[in-house]
C-alpha cells in the first residue's frame, strides 16, 4: 500500500501538529485493522471446501485507499429420505456394513463374528443318522467338536470315530423353524473340504411339505462339492417329482474353479417366481428357466414341474460318503467346512417401482379336453417384477397365478369361455388384459 503524509519538519501552528498526528494514529488504526481482517479471512479459509469470493469492500481515509477480499464459506448438505417401508430404511443391525449391489437389499445376515455355538435364534441342529436316503455315513450332533464359531467364522468339522452306531460325526444347523423365504438371493462364502469322501452342502428344503414328500415339495441345492469325483467342480441344482437324481431327470449346473478347498469363495443362488440362477464369485454357471409349454404339453403337472412357490429354509451340512460323496478316503481322520457368512438379499419392487407391466401376450391353448385345459403366454414385461397373473373365466375372477400357466377346471365339453390374463405387479399396477377363446372336446 503507498499513502501520502506531510513533511514532519515545519507546522504552522500547535493546532496543525495535533491534527497531524490524530489523522496519523487514525490511519494507523485503520492499518492495523485491515490486516486483522484479512489475516481472519485467511484462517477461515483454510478450513473451508466450498468458498465464495464477495465484492471488495473499499474503506477510503484522507488520501489512502485499502481493499479488503471477503472470502465466505456454504456448506451444503443433501438429505435423502427413505420411504418407511422400504427394504433400504429397513435393513437390520447385522446387515448394517453389507452393501446393496444390483439392488439386492441385505435382509439377514449371518457374519460368525461371535465364539462359541452357533446363534440359536439364527439356528438349530439336527442332530442323528440313518443315511438320509443317500447312504451317507456320518451321525450329525450338536456338539462343539463338530459345529463351532471362532470369532470369525462358523467351522464345521467331519471326524473319523465310532459314535451313534457310525464311524464318522458331522454338523448339520439349518433355519427350519426359525426363518424362511421365498424368493431372492442367498450367498455363502466359504472353503470347502478337500479328503474324498466328503461332501459339504449350502442348500433350502420347503417350510412345509404342501406337495408331498421329498421330492415332490422340491429341493434347491446352492452349493455342492465332492472331493471324490473332481475337487474343481462346484455343482447347484434343482430337485422335484418331474426332475429329480433318482430318475435321472435332475436340473443340474457344474463350474469348474480351481481353488475350492484351498481358499473362500462365493456360492450363490437368485430365485424368483419362474427361475433360478447359480453363481460362483462372480460367475453365472447356470440358469433354468420354468418351461410352460413343456408341462401344458407334457403328463406331469404344474407343482410336479414347479414346486418353488412356497418358502424354504436354508441349510449348511458336511455329509460323508454317500451317493454324491463318494468311496471315504481309507487314511481319513478329520477335515473341515469354513462358512465366513451367510446373507439374504431381497429386491424392493414397491417403492422403486414406475409403472403398470405391459400385457401378456401369445396366448396359446393346450390339452383342451372334457373338463380341463391349460393356457399357457409369454410373460409380461414391467419395470420391476410382475408379481402374479389374475386369470378370469368368463368376466369371473378365477384363480391367481405366479408363472405363466394356468390350468382350467370345471369347463363344460363345447362350450366355449373366453379366458382373460392380468398381469400385476408388486406396486399393485395392473396391465390390460389380454383373452383368449377356449372349448374344450371329449375325452377320446
Amino acid at each position: 500500500m503507498q499513502g501520502t503524509c506531510p513533511t514532519p519538519s515545519i507546522w504552522s501552528s500547535p493546532r496543525e501538529l495535533e491534527q497531524t498526528m490524530k489523522k496519523t494514529l487514525l490511519l494507523l488504526v485503520l492499518i492495523a485493522g485491515t490486516f486483522a481482517a484479512v489475516a481472519c479471512d485467511a484462517a477461515t479459509t483454510l478450513s473451508t471446501t466450498d468458498t465464495e469470493t464477495t465484492a471488495a469492500e473499499t474503506t477510503t481515509t484522507t488520501s489512502e485507499t485499502t481493499t479488503i477480499s471477503d472470502t465466505t464459506t456454504d456448506t451444503t448438505t443433501t438429505v435423502i429420505t427413505l420411504d418407511p417401508d422400504s427394504l433400504e430404511a429397513n435393513i437390520p443391525a447385522e446387515c448394517a456394513d453389507v452393501p446393496i449391489v444390483s439392488g439386492w437389499v441385505p435382509t439377514w445376515c449371518e457374519e460368525f463374528n461371535y465364539e462359541g455355538a452357533v446363534d440359536s435364534t439364527k439356528w438349530r441342529h439336527q442332530i442323528g443318522g440313518g443315511g438320509f436316503g443317500n447312504n451317507e455315513l456320518q451321525y450329525y450332533t450338536n456338539r462343539a467338536e463338530n459345529a463351532y464359531v471362532d470369532g470369525e467364522k462358523l467351522i464345521i468339522t467331519a471326524l473319523r470315530e465310532d459314535y451313534g452306531g457310525h464311524d464318522y460325526t458331522s454338523a448339520k444347523i439349518w433355519t427350519q423353524g426359525v426363518k424362511n423365504w421365498k424368493y431372492g438371493k442367498f450367498e455363502m462364502r466359504a472353503k470347502l473340504p478337500g479328503v474324498a469322501g466328503t461332501w459339504p452342502a449350502f442348500w433350502m428344503m420347503p417350510r412345509l411339505s404342501v406337495y408331498g414328500d421329498w421330492p415332490a415339495s422340491g429341493e434347491i441345492d446352492i452349493m455342492e462339492h465332492t472331493a471324490f469325483y473332481n475337487i474343481d467342480n462346484v455343482v447347484g441344482s434343482l430337485h422335484t417329482t418331474a426332475y429329480n437324481h433318482k430318475i435321472g431327470t435332475q436340473i443340474s449346473y457344474g463350474r469348474e474353479t480351481p481353488g475350492l478347498t484351498t481358499g473362500f469363495h462365493i456360492y450363490s443362488v437368485t430365485w424368483n417366481e419362474y427361475s433360478f440362477s447359480w453363481w460362483v464369485d462372480s460367475y453365472k454357471y447356470g440358469t433354468y428357466v420354468f418351461n410352460p409349454a413343456a408341462v401344458a404339453y407334457g403328463d406331469f403337472s404344474i407343482a410336479d414341474a414347479w414346486p418353488f412357490d412356497q418358502e424354504f429354509y436354508l441349510i449348511l451340512n458336511l455329509a460323508m460318503g454317500g451317493a454324491m460323496g463318494g468311496t471315504v478316503d481309507p487314511s481319513f481322520v478329520i477335515d473341515t467346512y469354513e462358512i465366513d457368512y451367510v446373507r439374504v438379499y431381497q429386491r424392493d419392487y414397491v417403492t422403486e417401482d414406475t409403472g403398470a407391466p405391459r400385457a401378456a401376450t401369445a396366448l396359446e391353448v393346450a390339452q383342451a379336453v372334457g373338463s380341463t385345459a391349460y393356457v399357457f403366454w409369454t410373460k409380461a414385461v414391467d419395470d420391476n417384477q410382475v408379481r402374479r397373473y389374475n386369470v378370469y373365466i368368463n368376466g369371473v375372477f378365477f384363480k391367481a397365478v405366479s408363472l405363466n400357466l394356468v390350468k382350467l377346471t370345471g369347463l363344460v365339453v363345447g362350450t366355449s369361455v373366453l379366458i382373460e390374463i392380468e398381469a400385476e405387479d408388486y406396486a399393485g399396477n395392473f396391465a390390460p388384459k389380454a383373452a383368449i377363446s377356449v372349448t374344450t372336446t371329449e375325452p377320446s
